[in-house]
């Protein structure tokens, strides 16, 4: 069932980085006199940063929630205390060294993803020093593939296939990509070949389960819209949520988020299953529901009704959160009542372009 609504813009749950880091602000460590001097330099070109001291209990703490770390100070003291604290380039922060004149700033972690690189070059442009980056795809002018799936809010399902792929673009091999029907690509790099058939590809980007080994990315463009009886419990969400996926073969990782009725605001559940996903959780009026019932012509419910002052809950609520997220929707799970919990799912169109 298509449906079309002029709100533009394609929804993201998350690009590729998936963690809970909530401080934008740079942390900015120095040891000496000097270093304190340049600090405050850069911190014109980032009004928000903090100006700190080094200290290794200090650094692990800023560690933890921030996505900037400036070091002035020797590479080496950045090195050693780095080390016990590494965890995974989608999580770990983008970490700058500089030596106490700006003449260099040297990106040394998560380069890509963590926007290591960018930050690199900004300040090396700002003091008029050099910026070094070491990253294979940067210096030979390709496109780095974590970077590429991030930009087009893809999630990529496994890290280490996509090194491995990512060495193949460095090394000047093609690598094939398969999107099936569903993903419109207007235009590919030159380092991606698009194949028709998924048993030919090396990347599969789609929200359906494929038995095929690949990397897959996934984009975030479907919405759940549920419906569930006051006092339904988190884990009866859970259940029917990760049997609906099961069943229809879709990745979790697709989801961009769910919606429901403005009469569940307070359902403890539902609000702790969205809290346990990670999931935006959207609700919408009674009347707005209905007038997306009576234009799709769904079949309601007047027990539903009756409760809710809705026709239908679980439908309408997955068409109006994706129509927030694309001008053309699809229901490809029309509603399924199971327990306590009914379910539908609502794709937002998606579109990639290079």
């Amino acid at each position: 069932m298509g449906t079309g609504n002029k709100t533009g813009g394609r929804g993201q749950r998350a690009g590729i980085r998936k963690d809970k880091k909530t401080n934008a602000r740079a942390g900015i460590f120095y040891i000496t006199e000097n270093g304190l001097m340049l600090a405050h330099k850069i911190k014109m070109l980032y009004p928000d940063a903090e100006v700190l001291k080094f200290r290794q209990d200090r650094f692990t703490v800023r560690w933890r929630t921030s996505r900037k770390i400036i070091c002035i100070m020797a590479a080496g003291i950045v090195v050693r205390t780095i080390a016990p604290l590494l965890q995974d380039k989608r999580t770990d922060p983008a970490v700058i060294v500089l030596d106490e004149k700006g003449r260099y700033a040297i990106s040394l972690l998560s380069g890509h993803l963590g926007g290591a690189n960018k930050l690199a070059r900004d300040i090396a442009d700002f003091l008029g020093g050099h910026a070094v980056i070491t990253t294979a795809s940067d210096v030979q002018g390709r496109i780095s593939l974590d970077i590429w799936a991030d930009e087009h809010g893809l999630y990529v399902e496994d890290g280490k296939r996509l090194t491995h792929l990512s060495a193949r673009m460095v090394n000047g091999k093609s690598v094939t990509v398969y999107t099936g029907n569903s993903i419109v690509m207007r235009e590919v790099p030159g380092e991606l070949s698009i194949v028709t058939s998924s048993d030919k590809a090396d990347i599969i980007i789609s929200e359906e389960l494929f038995r095929r080994k690949a990397l897959y990315l996934r984009p975030i463009n479907l919405f759940v819209g549920i419906g569930c009886n006051r006092g339904t419990t988190k884990d009866e969400i859970q259940k029917e949520f990760t049997a609906l996926l099961k069943k229809n073969r879709l990745s979790v990782h697709s989801i961009a988020g769910i919606a429901s009725i403005d009469l569940k605001k307070d359902e403890g559940g539902l609000l702790e299953f969205a809290e346990d996903n990670r999931l935006r959780i959207r609700f919408f009026p009674a009347d707005a529901l209905n007038a997306v019932a009576r234009e799709l012509a769904m079949k309601g419910s007047e027990q539903v009704r009756a409760a809710t002052g809705a026709v239908a809950v679980s439908e309408p609520a997955a068409v109006l959160a994706a129509r927030q997220a694309s001008d053309m929707v699809d229901i490809i799970i029309p509603k399924v009542k199971r327990g306590n919990v009914t379910l539908a799912i609502a794709k937002a169109k998606f579109m990639l372009s290079e």
